[in-house]
């Protein structure tokens, strides 16, 4: 007996336009990362029907697309972790079952209500957004996300309560006070302690030690500089030394996680904002819950599990054959593999035909052309993925096990699927256009320019375009006190990015050729204590504050050439590939018979010919 579970068409992280996510959709997809496509109904239902496709669904280059390939690719990419979801409704219907919980329809309409309110929007403009921008009509976002959200939480029951000491710690975190501070974080403690004493030294210099010296990428070009740590933001360890920092003073060396040792500059302590607790605690109550829903929809997944007899017979190519037909058995109920397999199709279907479509574009050019991408070729890529992107191992040979691991689960993509639709793709345009990259001397020179060529440090304030008033008035209040401290004050209140505005206006120091030629221009203009003209970069407006300029460490480019020539070739390579597979994708007939859309060059061609307007003749 199949397991009866009402259609989902499921909700990944893909659902949810940028501007969605920005309006708080976080609770949403930390939820949706543990249910996956979640249930759809209180109690068993028949079985989903086969997702209704034509035999064929595409034609690229004249060579077929079938429904059963696309089938069986949505089931090798994908059907190892719509088991586990399709396994996790289960267990919640079951348990659901087993404890007689209802839930209402009046209980799902308040829950859209209040889900639609927490984003920004009204009811009505929520699910039209869902149903227009994703597909996800009224009845299925009610069913596969509402309906779990509300069993979870009748299934957690006390666990989901808030206590007092919860609304104190989630208040202190949000609108508690605050420390704003630089760090510098190195890879090994005699780094460390070398490091340490001479910002003990000079601890002015905190800033540009931590520019030059940091190992963290993603503060170490704003001088160390982060965004405000507030209580109970942070671990423990490193929140008790920050906040016991005075203005100016520099911590000890910390050793947070393993391996990883960081020291602390206390910039300033922020005075909290003034709100009263009262007046925000039912919101913080709901946000304490809508963050316990995950932990405890782990833990009852957990004991649901652990009392379940579950046998997953998918992935296992013995086991496949001993039981034909089937995907999993729970608790002697069987998945059928071919409803695993409509399941996967149903939700992923058009994405992997728009993927075997390109492969196959790639591949007809490869046959055209008499190139063969073994499977030693695509060993050699990953290889040298390796090397590029994880630590070499103690040896010095590449960690490819690291890479492999890294590369697989991030994604939760299947070995072979990595292998084969990302890696293969990659080493065959590689071999198609490895003839039309070339480094040429002015590219080496320009290289060595952006990379080791003298960059002026600056402070900025970035402004909307749209709004030349408040620039021109920025401009103004920035000249009429010309100092670092007055023009950090202007970035912190005026500056769009919240980075920026952070950090006081620190932005990483500008060299040439790096993509913003008027930008740099006025840069490298300017002197010490200079404000910059407003300089339009895109759809902003952008001031800047000259700190100096930064002298190269390294002088001859030929110290340097070999690894300029590696790093031009990759880049140059990256831009060929993309116009090449563009261009290749132009060329090529394709019928995407899944969504109804068709390409065709000559006719096309055809039709433009025939639309051209034709010269009259003199008589």
């Amino acid at each position: 007996m199949e397991i009866a579970i009402l259609p989902a068409n499921g909700l990944s992280n893909s659902l949810f336009s940028e501007e969605t996510m920005k309006k708080g959709c976080f609770f949403a997809l930390l939820l949706f990362a543990v249910l996956g496509s979640a249930v759809t109904a209180q109690t068993p239902a028949k079985p989903e029907p086969k997702a209704e496709m034509p035999q064929l669904v595409a034609d690229v280059g004249g060579e077929k697309i079938l429904e059963k390939d696309l089938a069986e690719e949505c089931l090798r990419q994908f059907g190892a972790e719509e088991l586990k979801d399709v396994i996790k409704k289960y267990l919640i219907l079951a348990e659901c079952k087993r404890l007689k919980i209802e839930i209402t329809q009046g209980e799902i309409n308040d829950e859209v209500a209040r889900m639609a309110k927490t984003f920004g929007f009204t009811t009505e403009e929520w699910l039209d957004l869902l149903d227009k921008e994703r597909g996800i009509t009224n009845e299925q976002y009610m069913a596969d996300i509402i309906w779990p959200i509300l069993a979870i939480k009748k299934i957690g029951g006390p666990r989901l309560n808030v206590s007092e000491a919860e609304i104190q710690k989630e208040f202190d975190a949000r609108f508690g006070p605050a420390v704003q501070a630089r760090q510098i974080v190195l890879s090994s403690r005699a780094k460390a302690e070398q490091v340490l004493a001479e910002v003990q030294a000079n601890p002015e210099a905190f800033a540009s030690i931590a520019k030059n010296r940091s190992e963290d990428p993603a503060s170490r070009p704003f001088g160390g500089m982060l965004q405000p740590i507030r209580r109970h933001t942070v671990d423990p360890s490193i929140e008790q030394v920050v906040f016991a920092l005075k203005p100016g003073q520099v911590s000890p060396i910390i050793e947070w996680p393993v391996g990883v040792f960081i020291i602390y500059r206390c910039e300033q302590h922020l005075v909290p904002p003034n709100v009263d607790i009262a007046k925000v605690r039912e919101q913080l109550i709901v946000k304490i819950r809508d963050l316990k829903v995950r932990t405890v929809a782990e833990e009852v997944f957990t004991e649901l599990q652990k009392r379940a007899k579950i046998d997953v017979i998918f992935g296992d190519p013995a086991r496949s054959a001993q039981f034909p037909g089937a995907a999993a058995m729970v608790n002697d109920q069987t998945i059928g593999r071919e409803y695993l397999s409509s399941r996967c199709t149903r939700q992923y279907g058009k994405t992997v035909l728009s993927e075997m479509i390109a492969k196959k574009i790639i591949e007809i050019d490869c046959r055209r052309q008499n190139i063969t991408i073994t499977e030693a070729d695509v060993d050699t890529e990953i290889r040298e993925m390796a090397m590029q992107h994880v630590p070499l191992k103690a040896d010095g040979q590449p960690n490819i096990e690291l890479w492999l691991q890294i590369a697989t689960q991030n994604y939760k993509t299947p070995l072979d699927v990595y292998r084969s639709n990302t890696v293969w793709p990659m080493v065959a345009l590689k071999r198609l256009t490895r003839t039309m990259v070339q480094v040429t001397e002015d590219d080496i020179q320009r290289s060595f320019e952006a990379n080791f060529g003298p960059k002026v440090k600056c402070l900025a304030i970035i402004l909307d375009a749209k709004d030349q008033r408040r620039a021109l008035d920025v401009w103004e209040l920035a000249n009429r006190n010309r100092t670092e401290a007055n023009f950090g004050d202007l970035s912190q209140k005026y500056s769009l990015d919240a980075e920026i505005r952070n950090t006081r206006g620190v932005i990483p120091a500008i060299g040439k050729h790096g993509g913003q030629p008027r930008l740099e221009a006025e840069a490298f203009n300017l002197q010490p204590g200079e404000i910059s003209q407003i300089v339009q970069v895109d759809d902003c407006l952008v001031i800047l504050y000259c700190l100096g300029v930064e002298q190269p460490t390294i002088t001859d480019i030929n110290e340097v050439r070999p690894e300029l020539v590696v790093d031009i070739f990759e880049k140059k390579q990256k831009l060929i590939i993309e116009r090449y597979y563009q261009e290749l994708e132009a060329r090529t007939a394709v019928d995407n018979y899944l969504i109804g859309e068709s390409r065709n060059p000559e006719v096309e061609n055809l039709l433009r010919k025939e639309a051209t307007p034709v010269p009259p003749t003199r008589r």
